[in-house]
């Protein structure tokens, strides 16, 4: 098999979703393939008290959990090996961080067409091939 363990970045958008069904198509070609789907969230910097700062933690986990619930389901068709993770920290710094720690061999994630500002600051998909010590395929 080309690739035997798959991280696939998920942030419940169409590209991501797209990203997920090409993981699983490979998956389905070898049962000993394992994919891992990973959204990372990033909490505010608390500057707050608790009381106002909790709610808003609270918010963004439950947000985090029906976001990865769509990708828990689609993999339920593949291998008992696979599984959807969620991870606070900065997208970028998560998705290589258990690249490496899931000694996975390949990163499938979405590519957004990029213009303007967002072009200039870059994007999460641009920073991640022009950084991942792994092959990258970028879904459009």
């Amino acid at each position: 098999m080309i690739f035997s363990n798959i991280l696939v970045p998920f942030d419940g958008s169409e590209l991501a979703m797209k990203s997920l069904e090409k993981a699983i198509e490979f998956a389905k070609l070898d049962r000993t393939v394992k994919v891992t789907a990973l959204h990372a969230y990033q909490l505010p910097i608390k500057r707050v008290p608790d009381a106002i700062f909790n709610p808003v933690k609270n918010m963004i986990m439950e947000d985090a959990h029906a976001t990865i619930e769509p990708a828990k389901k689609k993999l339920e068709v593949i291998s008992e090996q696979s599984e959807a993770m969620i991870v606070e920290g900065a997208p970028i710094k998560v998705i290589l961080e258990k690249a490496e720690e899931l000694n996975c061999d390949v990163i499938i994630m979405g590519s957004r067409g990029l213009s303007g500002i967002k072009e200039f600051l870059g994007s999460i998909s641009h920073y991640i091939s022009q950084h991942s010590p792994i092959p990258l395929l970028l879904i459009k």
